[in-house]
């Protein structure tokens, strides 16, 4: 029963704070004068709100300028990468090539140089049977050793 009694009586005080003023009455001017100070603490609120918004876009603004930047640069760098790689790419194939030619090229000379300096003539076209006489030493039918090496050669 205390408990309903004390609920009653703060019920009572808070409903009198609140019509208190409706029940004594206000006089014109302090009514003017809340007026405008509410509507100065709502231009003040809708002031800040905006220019809490105008920071937050642009904060967003930079942040997705500073974005693009990072992106476009990383984007240079790849494709930069690419490039460079690729040109040392080609290069290095050419220089394979090159490298292979050089190699046929020695290997077409080594023969050539072996076909030229066959021992006793021999090379297998001027001689009968492939075989020629040993160090200019007659041989049969008038073919010789070391003439026989340079009989059959085309140029």
């Amino acid at each position: 029963m205390r408990f309903l009694i004390a609920f009653v009586a703060i019920l009572g005080y808070a409903s009198a704070g609140a019509i208190g003023p409706l029940v004594y009455g206000i006089n014109a001017g302090d009514a003017q004068a809340a007026a405008i100070d509410a509507t100065v603490a709502a231009q003040d609120h809708a002031r800040a709100v905006g220019e809490s918004q105008a920071r937050a876009a642009e904060a967003a603004i930079q942040y997705n300028t500073e974005a693009v930047r990072q992106a476009a640069e990383v984007n240079r760098n790849i494709h930069e990468n690419s490039y460079w790689g690729s040109l040392a790419a080609n290069q290095n194939a050419v220089a394979a090539a090159q490298s292979y030619a050089a190699a046929a090229n020695g290997v077409a000379a080594a023969a050539q140089g072996a076909y030229l300096s066959a021992p006793y003539g021999y090379n297998g076209l001027a001689a009968p049977y492939g075989l020629a006489a040993p160090l200019g030493i007659a041989a049969p039918y008038g073919i010789h050793g070391l003439g026989a090496g340079w009989a059959g050669r085309v140029w």
